[in-house]
């Protein structure tokens, strides 16, 4: 059986969707399959990001409403051996309810060894859906003190829910920052108030390989696509020291 893990954050514009996509990527290319299950419904853009939009002709929302199975609705990346994507719906889809939505990961974890949900940003009905139906969750936020008190209230929200398998990732770091001492990383931690999964830093690789809808690790190993390599090494359960670059 394997584990599902719903990525999430208090506020959009994080990286959210492109941790997924990439730490996924690694996941596979350590030899894993890895499904990334895209359940933003309202914004959903893991295709676009793995590209493989022209590949996935159905949606969760196929599956959910019965009229296909996981395994029809699943596409497996052209160039990554190990790494699949079940797409989000591109124009709404029907009520997602806990029951399907619970018999859809457990399904996913039946086949794959990690099941990466990229969830909604925001503190919604939707936030607490997907939040429930995963073995851990994982917050994540940049350094902007906006960024960081979101992540905290999401935090708070997924406590009151009785979530404990809480993690937190620090994406888009600021190196030079962290060297001047303007950001300090315990303090985002404790302010947050989870244990840290991995620090991402800030790479102008990340936005290139987007632009030209190609996963991180097929266009770069270094910076970003370094980081997000030891973050999935330690969701695989490996003691990897934490860098800040």
């Amino acid at each position: 059986m394997g584990e599902s893990f719903v990525f999430t954050s208090g506020k959009g514009g994080t990286g959210k969707s492109t941790a997924v996509s990439a730490i996924a990527s690694c996941l596979a290319a350590l030899g894993k399959r890895a499904l990334c299950m895209d359940l933003d419904l309202r914004l959903p853009n893991l295709d676009l990001i793995l590209g493989m939009s022209d590949l996935a002709t159905l949606d969760i929302s196929d599956v959910a409403a019965g009229r296909h199975t996981l395994e029809e609705a699943v596409v497996e990346h052209p160039k990554i051996k190990g790494l699949f994507l079940l797409a989000g719906p591109a124009m709404g889809a029907e009520k997602l309810t806990g029951d399907r939505l619970a018999a859809i990961v457990e399904q996913a974890k039946a086949k794959y060894d990690y099941c990466l949900i990229d969830g909604p940003a925001g503190l919604d009905d939707l936030f607490f859906l997907t939040s429930k139906h995963a073995d851990s969750v994982v917050v994540v936020t940049t350094t902007d003190a906006t960024s960081q008190r979101d992540a905290q209230r999401t935090v708070m929200e997924l406590d009151e829910l009785g979530i404990t398998h809480i993690r937190l990732l620090v994406n888009r770091m600021r190196v030079r920052m962290v060297a001047h001492a303007d950001i300090n990383v315990d303090d985002i931690i404790d302010f947050v108030g989870v244990p840290i999964l991995g620090i991402v830093p800030e790479d102008q690789d990340v936005i290139a390989a987007a632009t030209r809808l190609r996963p991180l690790v097929l266009y770069s190993r270094r910076k970003a696509a370094s980081a997000f390599l030891r973050v999935a090494k330690r969701i695989m359960g490996e003691e990897i020291p934490l860098k800040h670059k």
